[in-house]
């Protein structure tokens, strides 16, 4: 059978898989090799419509409605021919060309000059503990901190392959476009095997790294079927579909036969991408991970938007066949510790990923103590698992404002035990049964001896705490008294912190000390959680402000604890890349809010000659944030989601800074004509010093009464307009930099 233009037809199940058909008849060899010969049949007139169906109108788009789907990456399921059933190994083909395919993806290149970039268009919702409540607890948030980050896509191959035509993403099947990414294997079994031994990760680590050498085997024996290929990517399919159940009996060192080998899934692979991403996060560009042995260096930013974008498309071959199992898990939450670093934490995405995980944690039942027999290293792994989603959950929910989207009182999983990666994963009974037995009776070990799970145990601690501070914080209505509660969680915090085994906190030890006795990574971890703790009662202390005036001091005091413990690491600019990396992350979270709290309550006592709290040195706040300055100009490194950001905050917090040393008290003929406090804006150079406008009022100089004034300004006449650029800019700049960061400590 010949089409109209002489070439032959081809069978529909080639033509819909896009699929070159060697027209045999009745069924060609292709779809006998796939396994669906009964579907293979030759239509007419494959083009042509029922009778009666409508001519469908092509309209086009609006720019605004382009704009927004593009910003946000919305997820539109994909659409099955209505003559024909797409097999395992044909939805992935036919993925590939929709162009939701890559998700969570920000919009537009930072690689290209866009001329006019969109408006951001508010689409989410921030709460009374979100970042930028600080300066707006009771005020709209401008629209523009809404703004999310621009994807980085360009028109260059892949960083790790070559000979690939098209884009940089997916233009030949998503099956397609993942295995070639893998090659060469060995920078990834090197970037997994330097992951495990540099960070203290919620993954048990040899459970990974004993896959590495089977993997190879499996990809080796890909690449010499890559002619005919799509026969092992519908059996890894058709894996990922299979549920994975792990025998009571299986061994640690078995663990991974259940996803590799013959049982290799898409999960698996991309587990393989995201891990060594977040491998290279943390690594310099001129590290040696970064050259090939043909002698090709990689470029670092490339190779980690292609770890993200390659478990990007596993993740979604996996929920396109309903995946839902350890591996799975494992695979988000990492996605969604890299996605954070790389695109900047208040990307959209990472609160979807999140809730990703958090869907398929429930679903598999981790936050549930198992009533049946399984292994012991499967148990200990979904309790760290369990925690370290729930740690997250809470930072992420204290830094939207939303509500969190896991509770303690659903769930019954236990604290994971203090052992080391190496105990849990041991095939010898006998080496376990002596560590468990030098364990207290609260699952620490008693050899003061400091683990990955050590961390994962006190963060999920401390994370419960925050969980009720949250629901007093974001609750629509109270019941009873708030002040008695807070006391109570407050109280109970105390005394938890009080029983911490001495060798993790860091109140125990000197600033010198921590440093010079103890490895940088264990140091940084150890300020990590102590911040936690203290940005616990920042936040109890924000709650009490609101009730009343009397909880100033305390508030101050809190704030200005957390700035000088952060400030620690201005002494530590000679530690090594990999902890250097890990700053940004610490002072966003913990460090600018506290820093808003304090530059505000100096800017009221300087405008109101007043003095501050007896508790507050007003000589050691200035210093303090003066020191905040120009640690921002060098902890931010270069590649950090966070660094445009940051370095626009240094200039306003130095301009804040600036208004509040350079202020002049008004004369007494000033202070008689001007009772209102706003004698600042008499001062040249200042944010606040502007004219008057006709048509406006004057701008006050009070926190609360400026932002209130802003919302009710009319900015009608092209004046105004000028003005406002710079007063909203302020406004955005201080609510977008109360970034939490990366949460993975």
């Amino acid at each position: 059978m010949l089409r109209r233009n002489g070439k032959p037809r081809s069978c529909e199940p080639c033509r819909i898989s896009k699929i070159r058909c060697d027209h045999t008849t009745p069924t060609c060899q292709k779809c006998q090799a796939r396994g669906i010969a009964d579907r293979c049949f030759y239509h007419p007139a494959p083009m042509t419509k029922p009778p009666g169906t409508p001519r469908r109108r092509t309209v086009k788009p609006k720019c605004s409605e382009t704009l927004e789907t593009r910003d946000h990456g919305v997820l539109t399921p994909l659409h099955r021919s209505p003559t024909t059933t797409l097999q395992m190994d044909e939805v992935s083909t036919a993925a590939s060309s929709h162009p939701a395919s890559m998700w969570p993806t920000p919009s537009e290149s930072v690689t290209r000059t866009i001329p006019n970039p969109p408006e951001s268009t508010r689409s989410f919702y921030l709460g009374s503990t979100s970042y930028a409540s600080v300066f707006a607890e009771e005020h709209p948030i401008p629209e523009s901190v809404h703004e999310q980050p621009s994807e980085r896509l360009s028109a260059t191959p892949s960083a790790l392959t070559n000979g690939i035509p098209g884009s940089r993403y997916c233009q030949m099947g998503v099956a397609q476009s993942i295995i070639p990414k893998l090659s060469p294997f060995s920078l990834f079994e090197r970037s997994i095997r330097m992951y495990f031994i540099n960070n203290g990760p919620a993954l048990v680590g040899p459970l990974i790294v004993s896959a590495l050498p089977q993997l190879r085997k499996d990809l080796e024996q890909l690449s010499v079927t890559r002619n005919d290929s799509f026969a092992a990517y519908a059996e890894i399919t058709r894996n990922t579909a299979r549920p994975f159940k792990v025998p009571a009996s299986m061994s640690p060192s078995e663990f991974h036969t259940l996803y590799t080998g013959q049982n290799l899934r898409w999960e698996t692979l991309g587990l393989i991408f995201i891990v060594a991403g977040s491998n290279a996060q943390f690594t310099s560009p001129d590290h040696p991970v970064f050259t090939l042995e043909s002698g090709r260096k990689i470029n670092k930013d490339e190779f980690i938007e292609d770890m993200i974008q390659a478990s990007n498309d596993c993740i979604n071959l996996c929920q396109v066949h309903g995946a839902v199992n350890d591996i799975m898990v494992w695979l988000m939450y990492q996605n969604m510790l890299v996605t954070s670093n790389f695109y900047g934490d208040n990307y959209h995405g990472v609160w979807r990923r999140i809730a990703d995980c958090v869907s398929s944690l429930y679903a598999q039942g981790i936050h549930c103590e198992e009533n049946y027999e399984i292994p012991f290293f499967l148990r200990e792994s979904r309790r760290r698992m369990y925690a370290a989603t729930y740690k997250s959950d809470k930072t992420l929910a204290t830094f939207f404002g939303r509500p969190p989207m896991m509770a303690w009182r659903y769930s019954d999983r236990k604290l994971p035990l203090d052992l080391d990666d190496d105990i849990i994963a041991t095939d010898d009974t006998e080496l376990l049964n002596n560590a468990l037995s030098r364990l207290d009776s609260d699952g620490w070990n008693t050899e003061g001896k400091i683990w990955a799970s050590s961390w994962i145990r006190l963060r999920f601690q401390l994370s419960m705490f925050r969980e009720r501070v949250l629901e007093l914080s974001l609750s629509g209505r109270t019941d009873g008294d708030v002040a008695q509660k807070l006391q109570s969680i407050s109280t109970e915090c105390r005394q938890a912190w009080e029983v911490v085994p001495a060798q993790l906190r860091y109140d125990l030890y000197g600033e010198d000390v921590v440093w010079s006795t103890l490895s940088s990574e264990k140091a940084l971890r150890m300020i990590s959680v102590y911040l936690d703790h203290l940005h616990t009662d920042f936040q109890m202390q924000r709650i009490l402000r609101r009730q009343t005036e009397m909880a100033i001091p305390a508030l101050l005091e809190i704030s200005m604890k957390l700035l000088s413990t952060v400030l620690v690491f201005n002494k530590q600019r000679n530690q090594s890349y990999h902890t250097r990396r890990h700053f940004p992350s610490i002072i966003l979270m913990y460090c600018l809010p506290s820093a808003g709290v304090l530059a505000l309550e100096l800017r009221r006592c300087t405008l109101e000659n007043v003095p501050l709290p007896s508790c507050i040195s007003r000589a050691d706040l200035i210093r303090n944030l003066s020191v905040l300055i120009s640690c921002l100009e060098w902890v931010i490194l270069p590649g950090d989601g966070n660094h445009k950001l940051c370095s626009e905050l240094n200039k306003m917090h130095a301009m804040v800074l600036d208004e509040v040393l350079n202020y002049q008290p008004p004369t007494n003929n000033e202070s008689q004509g001007n009772g209102d406090g706003t004698a600042l804006g008499t001062v040249g150079g200042g944010f606040f010093d502007m004219p008057m406008i006709d048509g406006i009022e004057p701008i006050p100089t009070e926190s609360e009464d400026f932002l209130n004034w802003l919302d009710n300004a009319n900015w009608n006449n092209t004046v105004c307009f000028l003005v406002s650029t710079k007063i909203r800019a302020f406004s955005s700049l201080i609510c977008r930099s109360l970034t939490w960061g990366q949460y993975l400590f």
